[in-house]
């Protein structure tokens, strides 16, 4: 079971990259969105719940065997947070709102402003994956007022 944790926590090794492996979970985040979105709006909703409980129960089996809280190698959290700000863009060719929710995740993902510093705390996959998603919903905030308000 380790073996599968493994796999699906680092996205198929990707995070096991040596350089900037949030960075790259978030670009899986994104280059995941643009084909979700491409079938439909529904089926990206349907990947991200399936892929959002998937990653507590084999990140909780994968951090049994880990000496870290948080390892570097551990990206579904990024692809996770990344999914939530995209989510609301509605076609693939809305560059700058997807420069934009890129960006803006990175920079919450690592700053951690309140409360994810706090969540980022929590015991198990709780507190890898929590602090993402509040860096997500962060994010989508300013891609919605990108959006609806400066009409980018």
């Amino acid at each position: 079971m380790f073996f599968i944790s493994n796999l699906f926590v680092t996205f198929f090794y990707i995070g096991r990259f040596p350089f900037a492996p949030g960075t790259l979970g978030s670009l899986v985040g994104v280059v995941l969105w643009y084909y979700l979105i491409s079938i439909n709006l529904l089926f990206l909703i349907l990947f991200f719940i399936i892929f959002f409980i998937l990653s507590f129960m084999l990140t909780n089996i994968y951090l049994k065997s880990s000496n870290s809280d948080d390892p570097s190698e551990v990206i579904c959290d990024e692809i996770i947070g990344q999914l939530i700000p995209l989510s609301i863009i509605s076609i693939t060719d809305d560059t700058y709102l997807i420069l934009i929710a890129f960006i803006s995740f990175r920079i919450f993902d690592i700053f951690k402003f309140y409360p994810s510093n706090k969540a980022e705390e929590l015991p198990g996959a709780s507190g890898v994956i929590l602090d993402d998603v509040i860096a997500g919903i962060y994010s989508l905030i300013i891609v919605f007022i990108s959006k609806y308000f400066l009409h980018l």
